[in-house]
């Protein structure tokens, strides 16, 4: 059968050149982490090639892991969906897809990849390697969705379901997490807040923004959530969040107070 990967994913080193195959041979760990056993290891190699050290090593024939990386999170998407609806399969589309953005957050990414010491497998620039990128949540997250990009074009190339492949792989990075997820996590966290809040205390959370707006250059908002009362005056801080808009920030701020309650 002729190869169905995409350009950019032919002509990779080949495995008969000694470095080569030594690198290939370390990756086996990963492999076994990751419960997939890659009949084309090279795929593997590019998931984890972050772009800073392509472009220090252009000679090496290793592109940089961000095509596999787009292609990885509709990858992703399709297989948490697919999860998520078996899970709950009552719950509607809101809540489905409140519940998908949560499991695939950057954060919950950069969590899973940590899991496994994602960081220490990838093949950094030395700018990268010196600002900790190891441990980045964006860098880990990206690796991920890479990686089950390549899981699925690796099967694919074997002649095996794909799909199949990938969810095999979700499972084994996020299915405790899964199990232990509930309905009510995909109602929105500034309404599960207020319902808790009216519920217990007959108050309604009151969001403020923290400093000053900042440069549309450079957006980064601080919010946070309180409660006050009006006869003395008093403040109670519940949470407090940041993000790239005030909205994610103070949707962050409420589930930061979600948590506190936990």
């Amino acid at each position: 059968m002729s190869s169905a990967l995409p350009e950019v994913l032919r002509g990779l080193p080949r495995s008969d050149d000694g470095v080569v195959a030594a690198e290939m041979a370390a990756l086996a760990p990963l492999g076994a982490a990751l419960g997939h056993a890659f009949t084309r290891p090279a795929l593997l190699r590019v998931a984890l090639t972050v772009g800073s050290w392509a472009n220090e090593n252009r000679d090496a024939g290793w592109p940089s892991n961000s095509c596999l990386e787009f292609f990885g999170d509709a990858v992703l998407d399709l297989v948490a969906a697919d999860t998520l609806w078996r899970r709950f399969p009552q719950l509607d589309e809101g809540p489905l897809t409140r519940l998908r953005a949560s499991v695939v957050s950057e954060r919950s990414l950069a969590r899973a990849a940590a899991d496994i010491d994602l960081g220490r497998w990838l093949f950094l620039g030395r700018g990268d390697e010196q600002r900790g990128a190891r441990t980045r949540s964006g860098t880990l997250a990206d690796a991920l969705e890479a990686v089950l990009g390549a899981v699925f074009l690796d099967a694919r190339e074997a002649g095996a379901d794909p799909t199949l492949a990938a969810a095999a792989v979700f499972e084994q990075l996020f299915g405790e997490r899964l199990r232990n997820l509930a309905p009510e996590d995909g109602v929105d966290p500034k309404s599960r807040l207020q319902q808790l809040i009216q519920a217990e205390r007959k108050q309604t959370p009151v969001y403020v923004p923290v400093g000053d707006p900042p440069p549309p250059e450079t957006p980064h908002w601080r919010a946070r959530v309180e409660l006050r009362d009006e006869a003395g005056g008093e403040v109670e801080v519940l949470g407090e969040g940041e993000g790239r808009s005030l909205r994610i920030a103070e949707r962050n701020a409420a589930l930061n107070a979600l948590r506190a309650r936990e």
